[in-house]
């Protein structure tokens, strides 16, 4: 069997990797029309505190689960080993093909928003220029090129890149932060924190600003793609969950500060409510700093960002395809298993990654409408491939089944790794990343109004249950008869088989 000989990633790399697909500040600005008519600035404030938190638990519990199992394939993988024997193999193919859909659409949607964001900003300077569909997708086309080659034949310096996406994230946030806090209008911190919106017409102000999560929420998923890059990562059982939780006190702190910035010098938000802008950040910058041009290079920063989302979003796609055809869990595995020899980079499933992605891109040629449908099950995706290990995780551990780690001690059964969170505190924050897991799955599929005609409705949950039958209808007729679990699993097992028979022999052997 392959495998990732270099572990090239260290903390700070791994870091810049987590925060260049989380991208929460920039996110926010591009989602900010999203939660904005359902619950309004106060219910943005709000409702971002509780994501962050929300997020701070999820990614704490998956952390235990990268410590104690570092592995490419991440819930799959963990799924697997945690589910019952009678069902592993079917719940962790599911979750597998489940993380594969989540992890093709990220550099997808990532790479589609910054065309789209490009297009507008050309818009803004060319006032007679309407953008096309097929502009936008010849600029991810574009930027899949470009994100392909750095993955593969420039891999080598994917590390330093990330370093270098982190600190430009950074400074970003600085440059767009000050202009608009120093040049923008001054409201008042009642119309900031106590003003609500209810424009979908929900019964009561708490219901809409639960279903204007999705914005806030959109702004923070990605986190886990440092857990399919654990095998190129020096002691990722420490790095892992660390630059997790980094990466989301950073992002949060960014993401949190933009918003109280941008809420306080926005202007008439009733207005921006109103306005038929793609991207309502937009026309604010122009506002703000009393310049189209300032406005251009903002937004052109912010696409900027968005491509490098899509850098990473197939460096960790490709890893978990990779993961999975090492497990014979995809029809061609051994073609896509293949690693380049000068690199020691998964060629063959980064070229899968981007290709698919470009072939979605298609989509938008036609109507930009249906590839935004097809992009929503992104977020259902990631927190189904979520609930499903967190679920086997709390059982084990609320039954005793994880033993703490002992140096020369029995190493059958569930150990935990260097990073955990002990007694009742850790299944506390297990219960409360899987209730915080299904109210985001819940409203996820809800409509942005009470009301909503056919074009406004939200198909997400119709595209992931047919997703999700696929999956199983796949499994049983093809993936049961050649998937038989992750090999590293058999691996570690035939390894202690061959230790204690060794042992068995040498004490015979003394005997005598």
């Amino acid at each position: 069997m392959e495998d990732f000989r270099d572990r090239r990633f260290g903390l700070a790399s791994t870091v810049g990797f987590a925060c260049s697909l989380m991208l929460t500040w920039e996110a926010f600005l591009i989602n900010f029309g999203v939660g904005l008519p359902n619950g309004g600035p106060a219910g943005l404030v709000y409702g971002y505190i509780a994501v962050w938190i929300g997020f701070v638990s999820i990614f704490t519990a998956l952390g235990e689960l990268a410590s104690m199992i570092p592995s490419a394939g991440g819930q799959y993988h963990w799924a697997s080993i945690l589910a019952p024997e009678s069902s592993k193999r079917f719940i962790s193919h599911v979750t597998g093909s489940i993380c594969i859909i989540a992890w093709t659409a990220v550099p997808t949607g990532a790479v589609y928003v910054a065309g789209s964001i490009l297009v507008n900003a050309v818009s803004m300077s060319r006032p007679g220029y309407e953008p096309q569909g097929w502009h936008v997708t010849l600029i991810m086309w574009g930027i899949l090129l470009i994100c392909a080659i750095l993955n593969t034949w420039l891999g080598m310096i994917l590390p330093v890149l990330e370093v270098f996406i982190g600190i430009i994230h950074v400074l970003g946030f600085f440059a767009v932060l000050i202009p608009i806090a120093y040049l923008g209008p001054k409201a008042d911190a009642k119309s900031v924190f106590v003003q609500t919106f209810n424009v979908g017409g929900w019964r009561d102000i708490t219901l809409a600003t639960l279903v204007g999560l999705k914005g806030i929420v959109g702004a923070f998923l990605g986190t886990d793609g440092v857990v399919h890059m654990a095998e190129e990562v020096a002691n990722s059982s420490l790095v892992v969950p660390h630059s997790m939780l980094f990466a989301i006190a950073i992002n949060g702190v960014l993401g949190f500060a933009m918003l109280i910035a941008f809420l306080f010098t926005a202007g008439d938000l009733s207005a921006i409510l109103k306005s038929e802008a793609t991207y309502p950040f937009m026309p604010i910058l122009e506002h703000v700093t009393q310049s189209t041009g300032a406005a251009i290079v903002f937004a052109s920063m912010i696409a900027i960002m968005q491509a490098c989302c899509g850098l990473g979003g197939i460096s960790s796609g490709s890893r978990m395809l990779w993961a999975f055809s090492r497990e014979q869990a995809l029809p061609g595995w051994r073609w896509i298993l293949q690693l380049n020899k000068r690199t020691s980079v998964p060629f063959h499933s980064i070229s899968v990654i981007v290709i698919a992605a470009g072939l979605i891109g298609l989509i938008n040629i036609g109507s930009s409408v249906v590839l935004n449908i097809v992009l929503s099950l992104l977020m259902e995706a990631f927190f189904f491939s979520y609930i499903i290990p967190l679920s086997l995780l709390l059982y084990h551990r609320v039954n005793g089944h994880i033993s703490a780690p002992q140096p020369g001690g029995d190493p059958k059964g569930f150990v935990w790794g260097p990073f955990r969170v002990r007694g009742w505190l850790g299944i506390a924050n297990n219960v409360f990343a899987l209730v915080f897991s299904a109210i985001v799955v819940i409203f996820g599929f809800w409509p942005a109004s009470s009301h909503p005609t056919p074009s406004d409705m939200n198909y997400s949950v119709a595209i992931f249950g047919g997703v999700l039958m696929l999956a199983v209808v796949y499994y049983l007729g093809w993936g049961r008869k050649h998937y038989m679990g992750p090999l590293a699993e058999v691996q570690v097992q035939v390894q202690v088989q061959v230790t204690t028979e060794s042992v068995e022999q040498q004490g015979a052997g003394e005997s005598l």
